[in-house]
């Protein structure tokens, strides 16, 4: 029985040269993106292959990587590439273990990767095209604005117009950013290294988006755990003697406007898959956050 029939021939020939036949072949839940994941599991080893209709996480692997230096080791090796007329293919890492919970509030390995990816790819353009671009326009605050009760509505209307007027900060092209980078797209090596997939959102904005994104759920009521990301990760900077342009209150802020964004942008992609009590708990957490704010 072949269980590498579903792939290009010149994939199943890279794979049993490499590492001989597969034991089993798994498609992974939860995937966002169209296409398909799948580990593929050798006697001694496994593989993760990923198919891609849209070309961005396979552009980031083979014209993008190369740049980054210090930051390679917290991203998977890419182990064989290719793209056929309707699909792009990877073969990568496969990091055998997720990162802890007790580890997903301004973990020190998460934010020094985050520090060396945007130090290194500071003010570089991208040297790809039509990539994700963060946006936070009129259409998206109307339409997560339907989402609301009449009441609330009414309530969160002038705030949320006044957050987005001032989120345009976050989308100045400062260095390249993953914009995904929420707790369960890290993984740790068995050498304890950190490592982060999911590139299909690889985009130029500012780093506050990406910090923002590491915390679960909205952030703090108190600011606390927005404070800590900032200050340790500032601490990253100075200590290599680069240069910086927010200060601590700045990168504060805008930690917690992008928060705010990407909530807003995660109810409009999201709203209609939500179950009602998570739809209702998140607008009645996002409507405390707006005041909490301002």
């Amino acid at each position: 029985m072949n269980l590498l029939k579903q792939f290009p021939d010149n994939m199943q020939q890279f794979l049993i040269e490499s590492y001989g036949n597969p034991v089993y072949v798994n498609k992974l839940s939860g995937i966002k993106a169209d296409g398909g994941c799948y580990r593929i599991a050798f006697s001694s080893f496994s593989v993760i292959v990923k198919q891609m209709v849209k070309p961005q996480e396979y552009l980031f692997y083979v014209k993008c990587r190369q740049f980054l230096q210090k930051f390679c080791k917290n991203i998977p090796v890419l182990y064989w590439s290719c793209n056929d007329e309707n699909s792009y293919w990877i073969v990568i890492e496969d990091i055998p273990y997720a990162l802890p919970r007790e580890r997903w509030q301004a973990d020190e390995q998460v934010l020094e990767a985050l520090f060396h990816f945007h130090s290194e790819a500071w003010e570089k353009r991208l040297p790809i095209e039509n990539f994700y671009i963060p946006k936070w326009d009129n259409e998206l605050t109307e339409a997560v604005l339907e989402l609301f009760p009449d009441k609330m509505r009414n309530q969160v209307q002038s705030l949320l117009f006044e957050v987005q007027e001032e989120s345009q900060q976050l989308f100045i092209p400062y260095c390249w950013i993953n914009a995904d980078t929420n707790p369960t797209n890290w993984g740790i090596r068995k050498d304890g290294s950190v490592v982060l997939f999911d590139w299909e959102r690889i985009s130029c904005s500012s780093p506050a988006i990406d910090l923002s994104i590491t915390m679960p759920g909205l952030g703090t009521m108190d600011d606390s755990l927005e404070l800590l990301i900032a200050k340790k990760y500032l601490k990253m900077w100075a200590k290599a003697s680069l240069d910086f342009p927010f200060s601590e209150q700045k990168l504060l802020r805008q930690i917690k406007l992008a928060k705010l964004w990407s909530v807003v942008e995660f109810l409009n992609n999201n709203w209609a898959t939500l179950d009602y009590s998570t739809h209702q708990k998140l607008l009645t957490e996002l409507t405390d956050k707006l005041y909490e704010a301002y």
